[in-house]
């Protein structure tokens, strides 16, 4: 390992927002040693950087790479897009604090999403947890205490109100959970068992959060407890009651609503305007990601693992659990992008329908089959609209990160033998977009990149190029820097990304990982 590093002649880009500079910078041990005209320094690395921009690491503030990272620590896919920390725990779907009956349950029960690798976790309390990820991979990690464990371990896998003393419990794990160093409390309201939270629930426990000024990461509800339901209202009500931070994941305009920004947005500027403080963040494709469990009608979760193979493992019940899934129209349009080793991962880049008319079955009873037959394993992606659908999201999307409480989020889930695009492009692809339909300076697309969401999530020593700052730096050149990961073909390594420092040690260079486990559990 170099001592010192001395990045010579970049335009300097330092993530504050503020108009890009010729300069030096110089690293020395794990920081920002000098920005500035540094031609008389020596150094014991030395990269030459003309014509080049430099600036922060780029913070990826929604990923699912809580077991993955642990198997795959060099994290190409991350770092050839300039990623050098990534916000872990999302969507309230993660595995500390929890006892060791409860982990390795919900290890099974997420291995769509996840994965299951052979990966040894011992009881996972926060602190331990994290510590998992110190020193161990390439890029550093920051945790998000999710909302499912605190509810597994207090009522478990069950369709009842937390209140009274289980209630004080989860609010005592969450109080820990932010001692023990996580920047923010999650949760996934299209998920179990995050979705039998009422309103009310999730109030009290943002109180913990607002106690400690940690962001409320919240995925809106998508499984309604009654019809008709806003559940944008429902965060703002949360955060307004509460008083926590709020940060929505992945919110912008989508196949069911393209060109309509102002609609998307006007609750929440409303919201904003009466002092809610509130941020967001997004991906930029039109289409999304999950695991074929979000598919499955919620009556059919209680208990957990054990007990929703056992109703998948009856026909009579599977066959229920399909009507449901048809009569309340939950079965998506997709591909299958995740399937453990065995006789079906061969559908793995495959469409629903196309393997459902192979087989003559109906879509919905094709997904309750494989459930049971992988375990509960099952991974997919949604299918991208026509193209004038896409360009039109596109548009919004670039409307949106414009916005200066927007950032970036790729949401990638990086167990997945066929992932989404986002996974391997994300970041690269906005940069792209920049360079070609300029809808705003470069910049300010990585301030939302760097600085905004080290404030918000409270990495003080990250996102600005800055004497005494943590270097993570990002070499790459603006004028080629582009993402090539395809929905058809995505792992594909992005383009234009020179070199990537973490704690001021070179951990990507020129289309390449270096096997450098540089990266720190933050803050």
């Amino acid at each position: 390992m170099s001592k010192s590093v001395l990045i010579r002649g970049g335009t300097v880009i330092d993530g504050t927002g503020g108009p890009p500079f010729k300069a030096d910078v110089l690293v020395k041990w794990g920081r920002i040693a000098e920005v500035g005209n540094l031609q008389a320094v020596e150094a014991d690395l030395v990269i030459e950087a003309d014509g080049k921009a430099v600036c922060p690491g780029f913070i990826d503030t929604h990923t699912h790479s809580d077991l993955h990272l642990l198997a795959d620590p060099q994290r190409t896919a991350a770092s050839s897009q300039g990623i050098t920390t990534e916000l872990l725990g999302q969507d309230g779907l993660s595995y500390a604090p929890l006892s060791p009956a409860n982990l390795a349950d919900y290890r099974r029960y997420l291995a769509g999403l996840n994965g299951n690798p052979p990966v040894e976790i011992k009881r996972a309390g926060v602190a331990e947890f994290r510590q998992l990820f110190h020193r161990t991979a390439s890029v550093n990690t920051a945790y998000v205490v999710p909302h499912g464990a605190l509810r597994l371990e207090t009522v478990g896998f069950s369709d009842v109100p937390l209140v009274g003393e289980n209630l004080k419990r989860a609010q005592a794990l969450l109080a820990e959970g932010f001692d023990q160093g996580a920047v923010a409390f999650s949760t996934g309201l299209s998920y179990y068992p995050c979705s039998y939270a009422d309103t009310e629930e999730l109030i009290e426990l943002c109180k913990v959060a607002a106690l400690y000024q940690r962001p409320f990461v919240i995925h809106v509800r998508t499984v309604f407890p009654e019809a008709p339901f806003d559940p944008v209202a429902e965060a703002i009500t949360i955060a307004e009651r509460s008083g926590a931070p709020l940060h929505i994941s992945h919110y912008r305009t989508g196949a069911h609503n393209p060109g309509q920004v102002e609609q998307l947005m006007d609750s929440l500027d409303a919201a904003a305007a009466r002092g809610v403080d509130i941020s967001l963040e997004c991906y930029p494709y039109p289409a999304g990601a999950g695991f074929a469990l979000y598919m499955i009608p919620r009556w059919a979760h209680a208990g957990g693992y054990a007990a929703l193979m056992a109703r998948l493992a009856d026909p009579a019940t599977r066959s229920c659990i399909a009507e449901d899934m048809n009569a309340l129209g939950l079965v998506q349009d997709g591909i299958f992008t995740y399937l453990p080793e065995g006789p079906d991962q061969d559908l793995v880049g495959r469409a629903f329908e196309e393997v459902a008319a192979e087989r003559r079955m109906d879509t919905a009873a094709l997904i309750c089959e494989l459930l049971f037959r992988n375990n509960l394993a099952v991974g997919f992606m949604q299918r991208p609209p026509q193209q004038s659908v896409w360009e039109q999201i596109d548009r919004d999307i670039m409307e949106l990160i414009k916005r200066p409480n927007y950032m970036v989020g790729s949401d990638s889930i990086n167990s997945a033998p066929h992932p989404h695009p986002r996974t391997y492009g994300c970041f690269t692809r906005f940069l792209r977009l920049q360079r070609e339909h300029k809808f705003m300076p470069l910049e300010a697309l990585i301030n939302r990149m760097t600085a905004l969401p080290a404030r918000r999530f409270g990495l003080r020593d990250r996102g600005e190029i800055k004497r005494g700052k943590a270097a993570d730096l990002v070499v790459f050149d603006p004028g080629t820097v582009r993402d090539r990961a395809t929905y058809e073909q995505p792992k594909q390594l992005s383009e234009g990304i020179l070199a990537v420092l973490v704690n001021g040690e070179i951990v990507f260079s020129h289309g390449r990982s270096l096997g450098v486990m540089a990266g720190r559990a933050l803050p």
